[in-house]
């Protein structure tokens, strides 16, 4: 978790120094947003899969399900729901990540 918020943060730095400032940014700073980017995108990697599995297959959690404390909610609902909320949120990151790259070697001209 602390890659994707250290990507988030150097993403961000990106954004304002050089697309909306155009100014240059450090080499160490673009190292800092591909390392983070790439254990990001393992992150959202890994939860696109998990989300998957769990919307295909959600009696795999049974056993979870027994033991929710919910009375008037269907918790197989709950647990389905959850995971596409959080698909759509991977995959917003992914997608995030790889328009980051291009966008990294298209102004490659700005990180000294």
């Amino acid at each position: 978790m602390a890659g994707v918020v250290l990507y988030g943060w150097f993403a961000n730095r990106f954004y304002a120094y050089v697309l909306m400032g155009k100014q240059k940014m450090t080499k160490r700073q673009k190292d800092w947003l591909q390392v983070n980017a790439i254990v990001a995108f393992i992150f959202s990697i890994l939860g696109i899969a998990n989300c998957v599995y769990l919307i295909n297959d959600p009696h795999a959690f049974d056993d979870v399900i027994k033991n929710m404390p919910l009375q008037n909610v269907n918790s197989l609902d709950v647990i389905v729901n959850a995971a596409i909320v959080f698909l759509i949120l991977c995959l917003v990151l992914f997608i995030h990540i790889v328009w980051t790259y291009i966008l990294l070697r298209k102004y490659k001209t700005y990180f000294c």
